[in-house]
């Protein structure tokens, strides 16, 4: 009778142990691209994303899977819709004001993607600059198309082409939504992903170049502008492989840059 306890016993140690196991094995392998296949998949009134990047710099493969239902899509594109346009004296003035309403109504409903990625950064244990790189570079992951306020035309064939959207842009939700953006459209995401972790993350824009850049305050090299005393470097949001401090050719003219938003301490 002792020896069925003892070995009951040890059967159960066994159990405690390969449970635990297996759950760390799960944890530590959950966001590895080995394991992960990217997709879209639509259920009931839901989309399902998974994402999949690297990041060269940190030799790291990351991988993200988040949850958006459409109601919460149409939401933000009502309270787009209804954004009357801004009293500005300037053109970064007044770009500075929708994407402020614009990433500051998104935030809220933002909490499945932030919540995925905190998940990633304590798994992997990432810096703070680590952590910076992983957002930006799953935004440059996806790719570009052109966000239109006006209908697509045969112009725009070289991306595909998302039109008649108010102020050319798609917000934060329903970027991550339809996975559609453009410059601005994925440097305001970035900006509301990483206030939310509070990052100090800048939109740039440039009425001359027809863009928006992120500029972000972390150790790097390269090109950046001084505000407020720190070193704040370009960064180049549309597409895959750009680091900060690069500025895209023909677009390296600071005097025409100007900051559209930025945290109000």
């Amino acid at each position: 009778m002792k020896g069925w306890k003892i070995l009951a016993w040890v059967l159960v140690i066994l159990f405690i142990n390969k449970s635990v196991i297996i759950s760390l094995w799960q944890e530590s392998h959950a966001y590895h691209i080995e394991s992960c296949d990217e997709f879209s998949q639509v259920e009931n009134a839901s989309v399902i994303h998974q994402r999949a990047w690297k990041d060269l710099k940190y030799h790291a493969d990351y991988c993200l899977s988040y949850e958006m239902d459409e109601a919460t899509s149409k939401r933000a594109s009502l309270f787009k819709n209804k954004i009357s346009n801004p009293k500005a004296y300037s053109y970064p003035e007044f770009w500075g004001k929708v994407y402020r309403q614009l990433a500051e109504a998104d935030q809220p409903y933002m909490k499945k993607v932030v919540d995925s990625l905190d998940h990633i950064s304590k798994v992997d244990s990432l810096s703070y600059a680590a952590f910076a790189h992983a957002v930006v570079k799953m935004i440059q992951d996806i790719p570009y198309q052109y966000i239109l306020s006006e209908a697509c035309t045969s112009d725009y064939s070289d991306h595909p082409c998302y039109g008649n959207q108010r102020y050319g842009i798609t917000s934060p939700v329903e970027f991550l939504y339809t996975l559609k953006g453009d410059c601005d459209s994925r440097t305001v995401l970035i900006y509301a992903i990483l206030r939310h972790f509070n990052y100090d993350p800048v939109v740039l824009i440039s009425k001359e170049y027809r863009h928006s850049m992120l500029a972000l305050n972390i150790p790097a090299a390269g090109e950046y502008l001084t505000i407020a005393g720190e070193k704040y470097y370009f960064w180049e949001t549309t597409a895959t492989g750009w680091e900060p401090g690069i500025i895209p050719p023909g677009m390296d003219n600071k005097k025409y840059w100007d900051i559209a938003l930025k945290h109000e301490l």
